[in-house]
């Protein structure tokens, strides 16, 4: 089985990919009539959705990390395709909020340092970077197509939201013994999380910067009717 190598020629393919197939999205999207626009938020719902139980099939079936306790659907960025799917589809505020903040801040960096062993051409690799593009593009979809907009403390609920996550994952991680939302550990060398400390607390030391992150998304993104 091929080794995933990061800044290899399939990875930096696969992240100019991503650009480019969200920019297109958006561009193309972004001139289309309001109803097209929520037709198209709901495609991708769709595919959000056939995204999600198609690669938790296959896990299970595949025993793609191991044992079925390591192949559950409870990392962090599981929850943002079930946030993302009924932001897409209802539009709910909570949703748009969660999605904008989260997978901007947490999937960038997932696609920068990718939490995975085998590398390109395995199953594992492209369900990596679809599922990770996929929840890029709803980002992004959430304020160009559907039109939402940042109110209040939207970014601090987003954190709180993040913080909840953490809280109710590590009991999970140490009845199962894994190692979901990396509470255990860093998931792979080289990233953000080895000038940290150790786990969990290196959350601790990221409140305040993702804090600040969040702030300054929110100045692109904020409802100018409100005082």
């Amino acid at each position: 089985m091929p080794e995933f190598i990061r800044w290899s020629t399939p990875h930096i393919t696969a992240l100019v990919l991503t650009v480019l197939a969200t920019a297109a999205t958006m561009w193309w999207g972004h001139r289309r009539t309001q109803k097209t626009r929520f037709l198209i938020c709901r495609v991708l719902a769709v595919l959000i959705a056939l995204e999600y139980v198609g690669e938790f099939t296959w896990r299970n079936i595949a025993h793609t990390y191991g044992s079925w306790e390591n192949n559950l659907p409870l990392h962090f960025c599981s929850f943002m395709s079930i946030a993302a799917f009924i932001a897409l589809w209802w539009r709910k505020h909570w949703a748009c909020s969660l999605v904008f903040f989260a997978v901007l801040t947490a999937s960038i960096q997932a696609l920068i340092t990718p939490a995975m062993a085998s590398g390109y051409p395995t199953a594992a690799f492209f369900t990596f970077f679809i599922s990770h593009g996929l929840l890029m593009v709803v980002a992004l979809a959430i304020p160009v197509l559907i039109g939402w907009r940042a109110r209040g403390y939207d970014d601090l609920k987003t954190l709180g939201l993040m913080n909840l996550y953490v809280l109710a994952i590590i009991p999970v991680n140490f009845w199962l013994g894994t190692n979901y939302g990396y509470t255990q550990g860093a998931p792979v060398p080289g990233t953000l999380l080895d000038y940290l400390g150790p786990a969990p607390w290196y959350y601790l030391w990221v409140e305040l910067p993702v804090l600040a992150v969040f702030r300054i998304m929110m100045l692109f993104v904020h409802d100018k009717s409100e005082p």
